[in-house]
Order: structure tokens, then sequence, then C-alpha cells
């Protein structure tokens, strides 16, 4: 690992901490049943995703909810539930990442959406007394970028857009989907198991 130059970070399920069954809980108790297909791992309805590539505005989504719901919710309802996954981040972890500043250029690239953004960036400026961001050279958001993981072209925008060669970089995250797409474009990988981000990828990094 001694030519890797570049990290990035996924963010749910690596830095942040998710409950996604707690989110499937709390719309249930709003009406709104049956989001997650019969696999179990992903959306059923298109409009999940193409929140989370920006292809539909913030109203849009709650209005796609609300015409699923059976309880006529009010949009903050439906806004509190949806944020029921988002957890915390670890002291541990963001210390972690702070000490690898003066290494490495660091990366955030995770699939997310403009409500989860504003309500764990606010929560991690409130805990943390600095804004989240800050932590890397530059946080790509697929809402933002209008691409989402496991598309090859997010990780050939970041590559390009930050000028960062393949073999010099590390991507980390918990789906192993996501980690086989980077891997296609000669990105180094490392699969997050059970949030063992620190004793897992430390060991191999430093």
């Amino acid at each position: 690992m001694k030519a890797i130059k570049n990290i990035i970070f996924d963010l749910g399920g690596v830095i942040l901490n998710l409950n996604v069954p707690k989110t499937r809980a709390e719309l249930e108790s709003i009406g709104i049943n049956n989001i997650v297909n019969k696999t179990g791992h992903h959306y059923e309805y298109s409009f999940f995703y193409d929140f989370e590539i920006g292809k539909i505005s913030e109203e849009e989504f709650l209005d796609a909810l609300l015409q699923l719901s059976s309880k006529n919710p009010s949009y903050d309802a439906i806004k509190k539930a949806w944020n029921a996954m988002i957890l915390d981040m670890p002291k541990a972890r963001i210390a972690f990442i702070e000490s690898l500043k003066d290494k490495y250029n660091l990366y955030l690239l995770s699939n997310t959406n403009a409500i989860h953004q504003k309500y764990f960036l606010d929560e991690f400026e409130v805990a943390n007394g600095f804004k989240f961001n800050d932590l890397f050279v530059k946080a790509y958001y697929s809402h933002e970028v209008g691409i989402r993981k496991p598309d090859e072209g997010i990780f050939s925008f970041l590559l390009s857009d930050s000028k960062l060669r393949a073999d010099e970089s590390i991507f980390i995250d918990d789906s192993i989907d996501n980690v086989k797409a980077a891997e296609k474009l000669d990105i180094h990988t490392f699969h997050v198991k059970d949030y063992n981000l620190l004793s897992g990828f430390a060991s191999k990094i430093l």
C-alpha cells in the first residue's frame, strides 16, 4: 500500500452508523408500507433512486411518499421518518480520519439525498464544532453529481474531477457491488464488514 496517495471513503456503513429498518418502521407507522422489494435490499419504487441522483426535488420526493400513505401525514412527519435511519458518527472514526489527513488526500463518495445530507451535516456540526466536509479535500454526493454507485461513471467522474490516478487511490465501502465497480477502474479497494473501519482498514493502510 506504499503507492497509495488518495483515500476515498463511503459514508453510510463506514463513517456513519445506519439503521435502515428503523426508517421502514417509522414510515409504516404513518401508513407508508412495502417500500422495499422482495430482495429486501432495493427500493420498490424508482423515485427513491431518482432522488439520490437529484432527478427529482425534495418536494417531489415527499409528495411521492405521501401518495403511498394511507394516513395523510405531514411533510415534516415523512421527513422525520425518512431520517430515522441516520444514527451517529462515532468520535473514534472521526479521529481516525483526521489522523490520516497529513499522509493522504481524503475524499468522500456517498449515495445520499438532499434530506439526509442536510440532517447529517447539521447533526455533525452541532456534535463536533466543525463542518463534516472539512474532513476531506472534496466530498462527492450522488444527488449533486447526478450519478450513484455502483455506476462506474461516478468513479470516473471523481478521478477526473480531482485529477487522481486510480492506482494511487483506495476506495472504502461496505457494499460489495460498489467495491467491485471501483475495481473495474483499477482503484484499490477495502470492503468494510461490520463497521470494522478502524481495526480492518487501519491495519492495512498504516
